[in-house]
């Protein structure tokens, strides 16, 4: 192959080679992650899938936590400046762990499991890589995996905004170095949830491109996933798509087209199916995530007034996040950065992303719990992700004379933009 080819194909190769890096990184820093509770519950969840009775796919998920609890403890050890010149109890830490938990981990009230039972999907897509390389490895490569996805998808949707190829692969770099990464790789259910949520708002710029029927088909399955994935989280997503859809369609002359009113539709329906699935199969709902909050997963007796609880422990919440996020305001700077860059390209987009990431701080209204911090808002980062690559993109280029609305004008094609120059109002 000539050199020049070689040199004309290298660009092309940057976005896998960044997510090889990413991917090795992880490889790295594997000890570290933490095999924790909800990964216990989903790890029995995949032993079951793979037809191990309940006591059985219990006994191996217990196995797994306390192995991994008990290399925790090791690592801890050695760092101890008094103990790490002991020798090390580790088998011994797991056999009494394993003893103690021999009949699940807590809480174990049936109505705490149920939450976990209406996300099969996670579970589902893990359990053979579970039978392959353990309940931690399994579920670790399926998140992964995941989370590697979801930072490609950026790129490919700053492409289809028609950013430069540079600033779509910094976008694909912050997804990996923000915390969508961090929590997206571990053994949880966050790393198919942001690829999901990402292959969403991918399929929300095709629809306002009127790329009515890759649009629809892209949207129709990323939220069937999610909804397995994660329902109620999902269920809020199409709320929100609903309204930033909507309010395009009101607000936005350009977009009032069979794409953008697709978009509306599919969010809408979207959001009633998963209301009516919750009700046809008896799945928790918002009263029953209330008390799972407010009764330390039905460790406690159930309280009269969860509302008045969650409006009162809201304002003790957000008071102090927003103390402690002025004392380093980095994500607040980059929320703003992000907001303006994504707007300055398309507002309707831009509607759609801040959608997207607000499902965050709704996540984490709903549940305002310090201890979990930043994995219940971790969706708020998409916004910095997508909009700082464009608001740089827009200060450092020169911009030709275009009309404000330019961008926001559907594209009559099929082509999502990734092959054209640089083209926005500036």
């Amino acid at each position: 192959m000539p050199d020049s080819e070689k040199r004309r194909r290298l660009p092309r190769l940057l976005p896998a080679l960044v997510a090889a890096a990413f991917v090795l990184l992880h490889v790295v820093g594997y000890p570290a992650t933490r095999f924790s509770n909800d990964s216990y519950r989903y790890a029995r969840q995949a032993y079951e899938f793979l037809g191990d009775s309940p006591r059985e796919a219990t006994r191996k998920a217990v196995a797994a936590y306390c192995a991994d609890t008990a290399r925790l403890v090791e690592r801890n050890r050695r760092l101890h400046q008094l103990q790490f010149r002991e020798p090390g109890r580790e088998a011994a830490y797991a056999a009494r762990c394993e003893r103690e938990y021999a009949r699940g981990l807590e809480p174990t009230d049936p109505r705490y499991e149920e939450i976990f039972h209406a996300r099969p999907g996670y579970p589902l897509l893990a359990a053979p890589f579970v039978a392959l390389l353990g309940a931690k490895a399994g579920l670790t490569l399926v998140a992964l995996a995941c989370v590697t996805l979801a930072g490609y998808l950026v790129f490919r949707l700053l492409r289809a905004l028609r950013a430069p190829p540079a600033a779509a692969l910094l976008g694909q770099i912050l997804c990996y170095v923000t915390p969508l990464a961090s929590w997206g790789g571990r053994p949880l259910a966050e790393g198919p949830t942001i690829a999901l949520m990402t292959t969403l708002l991918l399929a929300s710029v095709w629809l306002l491109r009127n790329r009515v029927l890759p649009g629809a088909v892209l949207f129709t399955g990323a939220l069937v996933c999610g909804l397995a994935v994660r329902y109620s989280s999902f269920l809020v997503v199409a709320l929100f798509l609903t309204a930033a859809a909507v309010s395009s369609l009101l607000f936005v002359r350009s977009v009032r087209h069979r794409g953008g009113r697709w978009l509306a539709g599919l969010s809408a329906g979207g959001a009633l199916a998963a209301v009516a699935l919750s009700k046809a199969l008896g799945l928790p709902g918002t009263t029953d995530s209330l008390q799972d909050t407010f009764t330390l997963h039905w460790t406690r007796p159930e309280i009269a007034d969860p509302w008045q609880a969650l409006v009162r422990l809201n304002l003790n919440y957000w008071e102090q996040w927003l103390q402690k996020e002025a004392l380093a305001p980095m994500l607040l700077f980059l929320l703003a950065a992000g907001v303006w860059g994504v707007w300055q390209r398309s507002v309707p987009v831009a509607l759609c992303v801040v959608a997207m990431g607000a499902t965050g701080f709704a996540t984490a209204a709903a549940h305002p719990l310090a201890v979990e911090l930043d994995r219940l808002y971790v969706a708020v980062w998409l916004i910095p992700v997508i909009g700082v690559p464009l608001a740089l993109a827009r200060l450092t280029q020169p911009a030709p004379e275009r009309s404000p609305a330019a961008e926001d004008r559907p594209a009559t094609g099929d082509d999502d933009g990734a092959a054209e120059p640089e083209t926005a109002s500036r």
